[in-house]
């Protein structure tokens, strides 16, 4: 596995195409979450990856962050997400937040890191 960034927001490695990004703080607002995917677009260089996003560190987040992260903008530099959350009530959870935010990429929520990498396979470049 490959570390491409690691700062107060998140630690980002590259493993068999697909980047993980595992997230620091316990609360996202507008601006953390736009720091957040300014630096991933930035590290990403112009190539866009399917994305394991570990978000357990993450107890809320504001209704403009959830927006911002699922919107075009906020999507850019993404081919799929899974979000690895750490309970199964947190996989409903998220899922819900999947329904409601409608991301721009096809995005599903996992209790399990292996299923998570299982799904997004099918998403990594050949």
């Amino acid at each position: 596995m490959k570390t491409l960034a690691d700062n107060e927001y998140h630690k980002m490695q590259l493993e068999n195409g697909i980047v993980i990004e595992t997230f620091k703080p316990s609360y996202l607002d507008l601006k953390t979450t736009q720091k957040l995917v300014e630096d991933r677009v930035k590290t990403m260089g112009g190539t866009s990856y399917p994305l394991l996003a570990n978000i357990r560190s993450i107890k809320t987040s504001s209704k403009r962050a959830r927006d911002f992260f699922a919107s075009e903008k906020g999507c850019d530099g993404l081919i799929a997400a899974a979000l690895l959350v750490d309970s199964t009530l947190g996989s409903m959870i998220g899922n819900f937040f999947v329904k409601v935010t409608n991301p721009n990429i096809p995005t599903k929520a996992f209790s399990k890191e292996t299923e998570a990498k299982k799904w997004l396979a099918q998403f990594v470049k050949k």
